[in-house]
């Protein structure tokens, strides 16, 4: 037959056997399979050719010969129980047999596997046997007529195939039972047969090895149709097992049973009813109840439990899952009456079916230890409260210095939370500087020594926190386990000491830097301390002040009996607490030299306790020289100020004569000799009226008394003024006047406009006086902030070309009365007090003030100032600020025309009277003149004016009190307005004018401007 032939035979073969033929490959995929497939599992060939075996096989194949044997059926090695699933879901039980190939059709080895399905009475007889083997029970069966027995492969297997499947009499067996058991096993299965009855019996076998196996055997007798003994059929089962169980629960029970009899808990087993009835109850009911056993067993155990337990034992009883540790306290009754409190435990029994047979209890009397839990909790609870509630941070550490507990008070001071801290170690909480210190207390505290010391330690946030530190060793049956701490915040406590010694030392400095003597006494009187000062005016060391007795030391301020009362008197002030003072005492040095003092007594008190007092002295005696000499120094300079206020005044009230006529003069008719006769005086009487008021500025300067005004003013129109009051005098000389004001610098300024306009028109005067050719340029220029109203800064330059400053002569040129040279003061005059004053006024308004110049070639002058500047959008307007803000006119002021007005001229001058009359009478005003304020106030009683020009120094009545009397008559109806005209023309002269009632005010010499701009002001 060839390999063609071959292919074709096996080919149908493979078509018609009825059995599930497989071919797999190494991997487990399925290379082919027989067409029975379909029929069998219900798959066709193309769905399982190519898949993995994996796909159909529920389980790994289990060796067939392992059941088969147990029939006695071996019949291949090589055979498996095998289980497949079905295309519908059911599973199927094989017989397989798997054998390798050299060679499938694609050349590789592989598998073939051959299944038949097994029948359901086979697999049930399979899995029967394979059960007997499971519980170790085997059958043996002896046919009576041919005397043969037979053993199943299970009994084998016991004997350990000391017997054959098919002995030819029992015999063998028999010789393997124990001596001293067989005779029993052989009479009574030889009864058995002889009675046809089965039988039960236990036995023992020696197997090799000395091994002792106990076997259970049961059997039955069957008997042909007449009766005659045919066969006996057996069971036999290896129960060593079970046996040496069952003797180990027996020991174990006497073992239970010494326990509980012998045990300090009481053990009592209940039956799992409604009462827990008592079955059973060690001894130790008697000594823990005083019950016997015997009284016990039978009753319901919550006969004897406290009425208020016996729910919450009913519910641990009847808990689901109770475990070995759970555990219940309740009281139970003493025979005598008394409760006792028990711990109880609980254990459920349960039979084959889970059913609840009984429980075990065991109890244990914890009367003694409830009553130390008690206290122990009392005391927990004490410590608790101390832990807790402690104002300070309590804690525990162990050996390690490991935080164990901790109270909140160590998380605030330290900024950790408890969980950071609990097992924390306290290194990384202390300042490096610290650590030693600390670790040197700790290991004090370790070794038993209780410490206390002051450490920094570093918060969580990072700032340091002062703190004191106890640490305390606990100590627990002798041995030192750990160690208590105490902590607390001192941060405050040491800042204040800190304070306190600072200020200690800040008061010893004071004590011993001040002039006055001070000198402090006990509350005996007795002197302890003496600050340098006082002891070097007593001429004393301050160290032996402390030996001296109060008397001892008074004779330092005796020096007759007459003094001895003051003395007393301190003694007094000392013992009474009050104050004593005594002025121009005289004092004793240790030398006997005597010198003149004040002191005074001032008693020291502690919460309201007298501690001493203090004695505070000091020399006079140069005081009073000084004070004489201040004195004299006053009332010169208060002469001064008033001879230069009447001087002023005296020379005022001439000039206004002079002044006034000459413009009353300028504005008539006159010749040219005239005019330059009348321009003579005119000049003339300016620069002495400008001498006149640089020397009052001057000595206000000198006395401190300058005061300046802070009003708005537009800086461009004071500059723009400047320069008109000096463009004709530069137009005269040929030299050019011009100003230039940056852009930035604001419309409006805040500061002193009056000052501001002296010191500018100081400057420029100059410039124009020493320039005689060239140019003269004023600028200005300002610095200041982004906001509208911050304030600035103003520098102000007048530059000139003329005759320049020698460089050894510039340091004179601020002080007062100095002048560069003889020479310049003849050509071009002047008091030399113009550029002192700039500086004082300049520094007076907080700025400064400076030049720069080359002889011959000109100068520069500047000054700066600190002036709040407002920009040009602001809607304020400028005021003038050098005058003081004057009353405003009536809104109706119709009523005030200057037609037909009526004025009243009160003045004790008559030149100024008849001045001011032909002034205004050239305004078309009727006038009446009153010689003092008393006909002044007479004459308005005889007759109403409109306008009265009120001088203020007057006899009989001066020009205040007049214009109040004035003003008080006219309260009713319209008053008149009231004019100031003084020679007095200080700032302070016009607010006292203003203040009294008065409407306006004019200073001396008066001008015809001044009257029009009065009268403009308040009439048309």
């Amino acid at each position: 037959m060839n390999i063609q032939q071959e292919y074709e035979w096996s080919g149908i073969w493979l078509s018609h056997v009825k059995e599930l033929v497989i071919f797999y490959r190494q991997d487990g995929t399925i290379a082919y399979v027989s067409p029975s497939c379909l029929r069998i599992l219900g798959y066709a060939q193309e769905d399982m050719i190519d898949r993995h075996r994996s796909e159909f096989e529920l389980k790994r194949d289990v060796p067939y010969c392992s059941y088969a044997h147990h029939f006695g059926e071996i019949e291949s090695e090589e055979l498996y129980l095998r289980t497949m699933s079905h295309q519908d879901g059911r599973i199927l039980w094989f017989e397989a047999e798997e054998r390798e190939i050299d060679r499938l059709p694609n050349g590789e080895p592989g598998t073939m596997s051959t299944a038949k399905v097994m029948t359901e009475q086979r697999r049930k007889m399979l899995m029967w046997s394979y059960a007997r083997s499971m519980v170790q029970v085997g059958y043996w069966d002896w046919d009576f007529e041919s005397g043969k027995i037979y053993f199943s492969p299970e009994i084998r297997d016991m004997v350990a195939g000391k017997v054959q499947a098919l002995e030819q009499s029992p015999q063998p067996f028999y010789d393997l039972i124990h001596p001293s058991d067989v005779d029993t096993v052989i009479k009574t299965l030889n009864t058995g047969t002889k009675t046809g009855q089965g039988g039960d019996i236990r036995f023992r076998i020696l197997l090799p090895g000395e091994i002792w196996r106990m076997l259970r055997c049961v059997w039955g007798v069957f008997k042909t149709e007449d009766g005659q003994l045919n066969r006996v059929f057996g069971v036999i089962q290896d129960i060593t097992e079970s046996i040496e169980m069952e003797e180990k629960m027996l020991e174990s029970e006497r073992m239970y049973r010494l326990i509980a009899e012998t045990s300090g808990d009481w053990i009592t087993l209940h039956k799992p009813d409604e009462a827990a009835t008592v079955l059973y109850s060690s001894p130790v009911c008697k000594s823990m109840l005083n019950y016997e056993p015997e009284e016990l067993i039978g009753i319901p155990a919550f006969d004897i439990i406290h009425p208020d337990d016996r729910e919450p034992v009913a519910e641990f009883l009847g808990r689901e899952g109770i475990h070995e540790d759970d555990r219940i306290t309740l009281r139970a009754l003493h025979k005598d009456g008394h409760y006792i409190w028990i711990e109880t435990s609980s254990r459920r029994q349960y039979n084959e079916k889970g059913e609840i047979t009984s429980f075990i209890s065991v109890s244990r009397d914890i009367t003694e230890r409830r009553k130390a839990e008690q206290m122990l909790k009392e005391n927990q609870q004490r410590y608790k409260s101390l832990f807790d509630h402690n104002p300070f941070a309590v804690y525990s550490m162990n050996l390690n210095g490991d935080y164990l507990t901790a109270n909140s008070n160590l998380q605030k001071i330290t900024g950790y939370t408890l969980e950071d801290l609990i097992g924390m170690y306290w290194g990384p909480l202390v300042h490096p500087k610290d650590l030693d210190k600390t670790n040197y207390h700790f290991n004090l505290a370790k070794q038993g020594e209780p410490q206390s010391y002051d450490l920094t330690i570093i918060h969580k946030d990072g700032h340091l926190v002062e703190i004191n530190s106890t640490n305390i060793p606990i100590v627990v049956d002798g041995e030192i386990v750990g160690v208590y701490g105490i902590t607390y915040d001192i941060t405050d406590r040491k800042r204040h000491l800190e304070q306190i010694e600072k200020l200690s030392n800040q008061y010893n400095l004071i004590l011993n830097s001040v002039n006055e003597g001070i000198i402090g006494f006990d509350e005996e009187a007795r002197p302890i301390f003496i600050n340098p000062a006082g002891a070097g005016m007593l001429q004393m060391d301050p160290g032996e002040i402390s030996g001296y007795s109060y008397d001892e030391f008074m004779k330092q301020f005796q020096t007759n009996v007459a003094l001895q009362s003051e003395n007393a008197g301190i003694y007094r002030a000392i013992q009474d607490g009050r104050r004593y003072a005594v002025s121009e005492a005289v004092l004793l040095r240790k030398d006997g030299s005597s010198f003149l003092a004040d002191y005074q007594v001032t008693p020291i008190w502690d919460k309201g306790v007298q501690k001493g007092a203090v004695v505070v002295f000091r020399d006079i005696t140069s005081e009073k020289e000084i004070l004489k000499a201040k004195e004299m120094a006053e009332k010169a300079d208060r002469a001064k100020s008033e001879y230069l206020a009447i001087m002023s005044h005296e020379i005022r009230t001439p000039m206004n004569g002079i002044m006034g006529m000459a413009d009353l003069l300028d504005e008539t008719l006159l010749s040219e000799e005239q005019r330059s006769y009348l321009n003579t005086i005119q000049t003339s009487c300016n620069a002495l009226l400008r001498i006149l008021n640089e020397i009052l500025d001057f000595s206000k300067l000198e006395a401190g008394k300058m005061e300046l005004s802070h009003e708005q003013f537009s800086l461009h129109s004071v500059v723009g003024s400047v320069v008109d009051l000096f463009l004709p005098r530069a137009n005269e000389k040929g030299i050019s006047l011009e100003a230039d004001i940056e852009d930035k610098v604001p419309v409006l300024v805040e500061g002193d406009e009056g000052r501001f306009r002296q010191v500018l028109v100081n400057l420029v005067g100059n410039a124009v006086k020493f320039t005689e050719e060239g140019s003269i340029r004023i600028h200005v220029k300002y610095e200041y902030a982004s906001s509208i109203h911050s304030g600035g800064w103003f520098t102000v330059s007048v530059t000139d070309t003329g005759i320049g400053i020698p460089e050894e002569r510039r340091d004179q040129l601020f002080q007062s009365f100095s002048q560069l040279h003889p020479s310049i003061n003849l050509k071009y005059g002047g008091t030399g007090l113009g550029l002192a004053i700039c500086k004082k006024l300049v520094e007076l308004m907080g700025g400064t003030i400076g030049m720069q110049s080359r002889e011959g070639t000109g100068s520069s002058f500047y000054f700066s100032l600190p002036f709040m500047g407002r920009n040009k959008d602001s809607e304020l307007a400028a005021t003038p600020s050098s005058q003081p803000r004057l009353p405003e006119p009536e809104s109706d002021s119709s009523a005030r025309s200057s037609y037909a007005l009526r004025a009243l001229i009160a003045d004790d001058n008559l030149i100024n009277r008849t001045l001011l009359s032909k002034m205004l009478g050239k305004f078309g005003l009727h006038t009446d003149q009153a010689e003092n304020g008393r006909e002044a106030v007479k004459a308005y009683e005889e007759q109403r004016y409109d306008i009265i020009f009120m001088d203020i120094q007057m006899p009989e009545m001066n020009g205040f009190e007049a214009a109040q009397a004035i003003l008080q008559q006219s309260k009713d109806g319209r008053s008149p307005i009231i004019v100031a005209v003084t020679a007095f023309a200080q700032q302070n002269d016009r607010e006292a004018c203003l203040d009294c009632g008065m409407h306006d005010f004019i200073s001396k010499p008066v001008y015809v401007s001044e009257i029009k701009r009065v009268l403009n002001r308040w009439f048309h």
